[in-house]
């Protein structure tokens, strides 16, 4: 019975690789062969979970791994408030020149640009959104989520084929995150989010929560860990690869973006001040990289699109998830950097591509 079955799934699949030939299917693209090898290699040395998707904008030929797989984008789900900010300034809905307030309930971890400012400031939402793309300031973020709305954002990236779990602000994941070890924390101030966020250690973070919810349990750095891992779960602010490469696809070709909104989309994302460890470590110095990170505990992503030689441009939608080391990450991303540098950007790589 064994050979029968065998033997049928072998004439099978004779069948279909003769059907394919003969409707004159293409081959699968070399260099998304070589990239493969090259991915498979770094994943076996690599302490953690890859979602990976590749596009070459221009052919369509694409790569990917585990890239169905809802994925926590972190701070990454900021390209999805930028989209938003330029679709309703293009709608005459919001100017850049509108200015919002800084207040003490805009405090947020994650404040970089915005660390400096005191309550009563006024912020142009040009401003804002230049904080918020190319330093990744939680605070801007929040006020411009404020300004157009959460349920915009997620509609915005619905609109554009984005499947998404629960679109949220930064301030709301930090509660939803502390809450499921205590409902309570849904309560916690703006403040006091910002206070647990100075503590990168889990233990120190804990010992912190645990006072501040007193009367509770004394938490440990495990039990906060289990925390974020249940928040995961419910893919909060979360997309797979596959849809975020076609995002950025169309941030790429400008769709949907008036051609101002576009240049300013393609101009902060170049800017990016983060994840210089990750692709960009792996890419010639002079290679033009526009991008978003997002990092969380157990969590970092980058995300964008790469010019290449050939003038192609290429689409990398990449996120790690249970890794204990952020450098462990960061190591593999430039790992992905050089690789997709060597397989689809590299001028002999182009010669190859040309002669099939």
């Amino acid at each position: 019975m064994t050979r029968t079955i065998r033997g049928f799934a072998l004439l099978l699949a004779v069948l279909v690789t003769s059907s394919t030939e003969a409707l004159g299917t293409p081959a699968v693209p070399s260099w998304t062969m070589g990239l493969n090898r090259l991915v498979e290699e770094a994943v076996r040395g690599f302490d953690g979970e890859l979602s990976l998707y590749v596009l070459d904008v221009t052919s369509g030929e694409e790569y990917a791994y585990d890239a169905e797989r809802p994925t926590y984008l972190s701070s990454a789900i900021k390209l999805g408030v930028m989209l938003e900010v330029m679709h309703q300034v293009d709608q005459r809905q919001l100017s850049w020149e509108e200015t919002l307030t800084f207040t003490p309930e805009a405090i947020r971890d994650g404040m970089h640009r915005l660390h400096r400012a005191q309550p009563g400031d006024t912020l142009s939402v040009s401003t804002l959104l230049e904080a918020m793309m190319v330093d990744s300031d939680n605070a801007a973020a929040d006020l411009l989520i404020q300004r157009v709305g959460v349920d915009n954002v997620q509609a915005q990236l619905a609109a554009r084929g984005v499947r998404t779990g629960p679109v949220s602000s930064l301030l709301e994941e930090r509660r939803r995150i502390y809450a499921k070890l205590d409902p309570r924390a849904q309560n916690l101030s703006p403040d006091q989010i910002r206070a647990l966020g100075r503590h990168d250690s889990l233990e120190s973070r804990a010992r912190v929560l645990s006072k501040m919810m007193a009367p509770a349990a004394a938490w440990t750095g495990r039990d906060l860990d289990q925390a974020f891992q249940a928040f995961y779960a419910d893919n909060v602010n979360s997309a797979s690869m596959r849809d975020m490469g076609h995002l950025l696809q169309q941030v790429a070709r400008c769709e949907g973006l008036s051609a101002a909104s576009c240049t300013r989309a393609h101009a902060l994302m170049r800017a990016c001040q983060t994840g210089s460890a990750r692709v960009a470590a792996g890419l010639p110095e002079a290679a033009a990289w526009a991008h978003k990170t997002g990092t969380q505990h157990r969590r970092a992503c980058d995300l964008g699109f790469l010019s290449l030689p050939s003038g192609h441009t290429a689409v990398i939608a990449a996120c790690t998830r249970n890794f204990w080391h952020v450098s462990d990450a960061e190591r593999l991303f430039a790992f992905l950097g050089e690789s997709l540098w060597r397989t689809l950007g590299a001028p002999e790589a182009q010669v190859s591509r040309s002669a099939e």
